[in-house]
């Protein structure tokens, strides 16, 4: 079985992957390889523009380090009545890398007094596939609310699944199972316009 190393230290992000190759890419087989597994420990810096340039500069990065076909992404959350904030920053959303709670809190402290429906977000994702010296970028998008309430559970390494609702399942992400929110995941929807990419390098 064809192996693909997924380029992230997100153990959580690495985790949905799983999910969503085993459950939802139509029995595509490949075995993802994690950079602990290779004992891949550095970290590129993110000082891309835009989500592209920050996924294909990570593809770029740890290509240097395995022969192995790589799969990188960014990702971020785009508030409408925000201007799209944080957006590429999101995770630095204030201008520093904060813990997971307090991006959410800085979020909700963004939107306060306004209501529900103006709420309107979305989930932002462009992959990017490095195979043979070529690289091959997909873009996902889910679009949803932020609720008004945050959520006591937090999914580390996905702070705003807690406040991220879901108008197809009235549910925030963090309610869900982790498959039902694979299922709806912005990677789900980026990895399925890669299919055919995919099944070249992993046959």
């Amino acid at each position: 079985m064809k192996k693909l190393l997924i380029a992230t230290h997100n153990i959580g992000k690495f985790k949905e992957y799983q999910i969503i190759f085993g459950a939802f890419l139509n029995g595509l087989k490949v075995e993802l390889v994690a950079l602990k597994d290779l004992g891949i420990k550095e970290k590129v810096e993110e000082s891309g523009k835009s989500y592209k340039e920050n996924a294909v500069l990570k593809a770029k990065f740890y290509s240097q380090f395995s022969d192995l076909p790589i799969l990188a992404d960014d990702s971020g959350l785009e508030i409408e009545a925000l201007g799209g904030w944080p957006g590429v920053k999101s995770r630095r959303a204030n201008g520093y890398e904060a813990s997971d709670k307090k991006l959410i809190e800085i979020v909700l402290n963004q939107l306060e007094g306004i209501p529900f429906k103006e709420r309107v977000a979305k989930y932002k994702v462009v992959i990017a596939l490095a195979y043979k010296d070529k690289i091959y970028t997909y873009e996902g998008k889910r679009r949803g609310f932020i609720s008004e309430n945050r959520q006591r559970v937090i999914w580390r390494g996905f702070p705003f699944d807690s406040i991220f609702y879901l108008p197809e399942k009235k549910k925030v992400f963090v309610k869900l199972t982790r498959e039902e929110k694979a299922e709806f995941s912005h990677r789900t929807i980026a990895l399925k316009k890669a299919l055919p990419i995919l099944k070249e390098i992993l046959a």
